[in-house]
């Protein structure tokens, strides 16, 4: 069958084709960019029948047989008389190499071919071929049948009874065949062979698993004769935005002359006994066929109140006989850019958004409708309001769930040629033999997807440079669909976006653009590089965003990791990356898919609750008069609605007092001021005391449970003071012995050991037990995260690695104090950074000690510190961890707002976090005091005056330092005898604006300079 497809790219399958490089070939469909696909129908819209029994689903057990290369792959076995008994089966949809097959190969930037477009390698482009036998109905026979693939990666051919129906490319939109002359009453042969790698790879450069396989689903459905082959939803608002405006057009096609009967198209409220809001007939003809109705006061479509209309279009001929019914939702809203501000429905929105790449941590990009549910019910708990498909149209159902739930969308186009950058050319975007790819596959998106309200703008591709052929895109989508803005981050200040949206831009960078009033809004396409042990500054972005009009938010990268689950020899479940996957001969970017606020199976990563708190859609905030806290209501459009606000102030842990206010409303954009039943300052402890407050819903709401947490917030209302220290021991007073290059204090409860030699205190502990299994020693290095590497902090800082190992005693003294013990002063010199170190223990002989440490710093140009603090080793047995300070999740300089100040406790080997590359984990920021305790409750404890910072890991942190020979997995590493752990003043911050080059922002930084920490350690008996 002709179409006009078809009869666009005929007459080029057997054309000879200039590439780019300027070879002459005989071309392969394969390898021709003009030759976007043959014999498919026009793209539409995404519906269905409502009749179930219209479609037949071809998913499931399909005869499959892998070759390495197409010279290998099997020339007859589309024939019907084909014996296939002896291939192998596979699940339809899959990715082959989940199935078994195949090489995985992961890259971000580069392509995992040579470069040399438009052709792909000979010896290795594997081939799939799949059959899948089914029986038709009989009375489907007459009837208009179309063959529908939702997504296949990345070009196929396919037969059906042993003839030839065409083929496709575009991994990520449905190929539609009509094969109405092709099936028979009974027993039929699908046959489709899929090829790894085509022109199309140069297109689909994106930064993920480059996988392959029919990756979406298989439908079969069944037309009547004429038929809605597709129709054009426009539903927006009047200029007041309080009068829905409703556009229908519907085209009908098909192979008959009989084109009469009627089309009643019905739009029905939410509430149906509210009965139709209209119904109109409409009968059939040649004409253009347009329904358009206005809608006084029509309930509104936005991501936090997604109201939906449902539309029925019911075919029927002319005698009355319903042919077909077709269901579609309607959401009525705007999208607009006026006066330098993006609006929905007349309000200019902050997008709190996330990318997300289809990911499953086993089946790859094949995604089921209960994992989509599931990742919309997260970006609700933590507040995450808009998605970017990144980088690719995303399957149906995401659309509908969007919808339905309340999720905004942009929704881009499968096209990135990133891996161009290391080719002479640099880009495809401005080579015209490419403009008719680029435009098909904008084309392709835009006609599935363009009905669905929750797509908010159109994105025209990711990271390809610019050229005509997105201008060429930009200017079609725009006459094509005027009621959408058009994105495109590489555009930059052009005329080809309507929205600002750069990506990974600093904050400085925002800053500065809201210096004045700009034509267009910034949103950031990409920010804040989820990579490791990252999301710092998140703090400093938002406080930008939510004050500046015109920054109007932006898009973290990326939701969540997209590593696999795997078992080593040992049985340990890990997250595979890089060649852990098993991938040779191909770049693999080592950690780079692991760089979600989510794991691949959706537990959050300790960043993920900053974001929350970030995007939390509530501001509170502590007035003078400590009793009453102002409370604002960010939402654009909710109301918030009898809420109930929780308070209560803490003390030393401890609950001093608590309230409810119940019946808490607030109008979007306004504020309320809530007086607080607090105790007066002199009634608490005199040691810092916190009043924290959370918001609470009632009610459940979409996927979220009643009683669920909308916003928290904590404000410091008295005192400075550590936590009150326990009780301390009555011991005898001390005795200095010198045992060889020792000096001993001890005394009838508790002994400590300095070595002479080092000047360092090497053993500690109640009675004859010693606590430390290692001397404590000043620290200045942390095992560096994936940002640390991306800036290389590992090599500019490294001198700060084995800084204290070098150490040079200079002065070590003792004197005996009267009233209070003994004092230990020492004086090193650390000759890899120019730096005199102090240190003074007063030691009581209660056990307790106070240490200070003064690095007096030279006149030298270092890089900063990693960290300034102190190291030691203690027992394994004290594996019990109490703290009063933030938690009870990591948290850092830079990343800790999301973490309140409590007492928690935990076991002290789940204070590490397992990312899946192992790195900096399991710190606490803002301490009031720390204690490590054995079975019996026996340990050591930590404080000061003020606040420190401590890390736990249950392990050496060789074990997990840069290693770039290893993929050292952070669930796998085998814990030590002992427990690391480090007592800081300061570490710096994790970092977060990207993981290739960018530094942790000053403020959280440690500049090489003078320091002084002070803290007190004892015995818990």
């Amino acid at each position: 069958m002709i179409t006009k497809r078809t009869a666009r790219f005929i007459g080029l399958a057997l054309a000879f084709f200039t590439s780019i490089h300027g070879r002459s070939q005989q071309v392969n469909d394969w390898e021709n960019p003009l030759a976007v696909s043959y014999n498919t129908s026009e793209p539409r819209a995404w519906f269905l029948p409502q009749d179930p029994s219209a479609v037949i689903n071809l998913d499931g057990a399909w005869k499959f047989n892998w070759v390495k290369n197409p010279s290998l792959r099997p020339a007859d076995f589309y024939q019907v008389d084909f014996d296939y008994r002896n291939w192998a089966t596979i699940q339809v949809p899959s990715n082959w190499q989940t199935e078994g097959y195949d090489r995985f190969i992961f890259t971000d930037v580069e392509y995992p071919i040579a470069v040399n477009p438009p052709l792909v390698p000979q010896d290795f482009n594997p081939v799939g071929s799949y059959i899948r036998e089914f029986d038709l109905p009989g009375n489907w026979d007459g009837q208009q049948l179309l063959l529908r693939f939702g997504a296949v990666n990345s070009f196929f051919y396919c037969w059906v009874n042993g003839q030839y129906l065409g083929f496709s490319k575009d991994s990520k939109t449905p190929a539609e065949f009509d094969v109405s002359a092709y099936l028979k009453k009974g027993k039929n042969r699908l046959a489709v062979q899929v090829f790894r790698f085509s022109d199309g790879t140069y297109l689909e450069g994106q930064d993920m698993w480059k996988l392959s396989g029919i990756e979406r689903s298989v439908l079969l459905i069944r037309r009547p004769v004429y038929y809605i082959r597709d129709f054009v939803l426009k539903a927006g608002l009047d200029s007041s935005y309080s009068t829905g405006i409703f556009r229908l057009d519907i085209e009908m096609a098909g192979k008959t002359t009989r084109k009469k009967g009627s089309l009643e198209v019905t739009l029905l409220d939410a509430l149906p006994a509210s009965g139709p809001v209209f119904s109109v007939v409409q009968k059939i003809g040649d004409h253009p066929m347009r329904v358009e109705q206005q809608i006084p006061a029509v309930k509104s479509w936005n991501a936090e109140e997604p109201h939906l209309y449902t539309l029925l279009l019911r075919h029927k001929d002319e005698r009355g006989k319903l042919l077909e019914t077709i269901r579609q939702q309607v959401g009525f809203r705007t999208t607009e850019v006026r006066n330098g501000l993006f609006l929905i429905n007349g309000k200019a929105v902050k997008l709190k958004g996330v990318n997300r790449h289809e990911h499953d941590m086993i089946k790859g990009k094949v995604i089921t409708r209960e994992s989509m549910v599931n990742d919309i019910r997260l970006m609700k708990a933590f507040h995450i309001n808009a998605v970017r498909t990144s980088h690719y149209p995303n399957a149906e159902e995401w659309y509908e769930l969007c919808n339905q739930y309340g999720i905004y969308v942009v929704d881009e186009a499968n096209i990135e040629c990133d891996g161009m950058a290391f080719h002479p050319l640099q880009t495809l975007s401005d080579h015209p033999d490419w403009k008719a790819a680029y435009l098909d596959r904008t084309k392709r998106m835009v006609a599935r997807d363009k009905n669905f309200a929750c797509i908010i703008t159109w994105s025209l591709g990711n990271e390809s440079r610019f050229g005509r052929n997105f201008e060429a895109s930009y200017s079609w989508l725009k006459q094509y669909d005027a009621t959408r803005p058009v994105q495109y981050e590489e555009a930059k200040d052009n005329p080809y976006t309507d929205i600002f949206c750069p990506m990974y831009k600093s904050t400085p960078f925002l800053l500065d653009y809201v210096k004045e009033w700009r034509s267009r809004p910034l949103i950031l396409s990409e920010y804040a590089h989820m990579m490791g042990n990252s999301g710092g500054n998140l703090s400093d972005y938002w406080e930008l965003i939510w004050n500046y009009p015109q920054l109007q938010g932006g898009f973290i990268w990326d939701f969540s990791d997209q590593t696999f689950l795997k078992k080593n020899e040992a049985g340990q479940s890990y997250w595979a990356y890089g060649t852990d996957m098993g991938n040779v001969g191909a770049t693999s970017d080592t950690s780079f898919c692991a760089d979600g606020m989510f794991q691949a199976d959706r537990q959050p990563h300790p960043q993920a609750y900053e974001v929350r708190k970030q995007y939390q859609p509530v501001l509170f905030r502590a007035l003078p008069f400590r009793s009453a806290i102002q409370v604002r209501n960010r939402f654009d459009f909710n109301t918030i609605r009898q809420h109930t606000l929780r308070w209560s102030v803490k003390s030393g842990g401890k609950r001093m007092a608590s309230g409810e206010v119940m019946g808490l409303t607030i109008e979007p954009g306004k504020d309320t001021t809530i007086t607080l039943a607090i105790p007066p300052a002199a009634s608490l402890l005199r040691n810092a005391s916190w009043l924290q407050v959370e918001l609470i819903n009632p009610v459940a709401e979409g996927l979220l449970t009643a009683g669920h947490v909308l916003a928290t917030e904590e404000f410091q209302i008295s005192g400075e003071l550590a936590e009150p220290g326990i009780a301390r021991n009555n011991f005898q007073p001390l005795k200095a012995v010198e045992r060889g290059t020792n000096t001993w204090l001890e005394n009838d409860g508790f002994f400590m050991v300095f070595d002479r030699l080092s000047g360092w205190l090497t053993a500690y502990g109640p009675g004859g037990t010693n606590l430390l299994k290692s001397p404590l020693v000043p620290d200045f290095w942390r095992a560096v995260t994936d940002n640390d590497i991306g800036n290389s902090l590992q090599l500019r800082a490294q001198v700060w690695k084995h800084a204290a190992d070098s150490a040079q005693l200079l002065e070590f003294q003792m004197a005996e104090q009267a009233d209070t013990g003994w004092l230990i002063s020492t004086k090193h010199y650390f000759p890899t950074v120019k730096a005199i170190y102090q240190t003074s223990y007063r030691v009581k002989s209660s056990g307790e000690v106070e240490l200070e440490g003064n690095m007096i710093a030279a006149a030298a140009n270092l890089p900063e510190l990693p960290r300034f603090g102190w190291k030691v080793l203690v027992d394994r047995s004290l594996q019990q961890v109490q703290w009063f300070g933030r938690g009870p999740f990591d948290n850092y300089a830079d990343r800790k707002q999301a973490a309140m100040t409590d007492l928690y406790q935990l076991p002290a080997s789940q204070l590490f976090h397992p990312y899946p590359r192992a790195q900096e984990s399991g710190y606490r920021t803002d301490t009031r005091y720390m204690q490590m305790t054995d079975a019996k409750k026996k340990g050591i404890r930590f404080d000061t005056d003020t606040v420190f910072s401590f890390g736990i890991l249950p392990f050496d942190r060789k074990k997990i330092d840069f290693d770039r020979t290893k993929n050292i997995h952070g669930s796998t590493v085998d814990p030590d005898d002992f427990f690391w752990v480090n007592i800081d003043l300061q570490q710096m911050g994790v970092g977060g604006d990207n993981s290739w080059g960018a530094k942790t922002y000053a403020a959280y930084s440690l500049p090489y300079q003078n320091y002084r920490f002070r803290f007190r350690f004892c015995i818990i008996n």
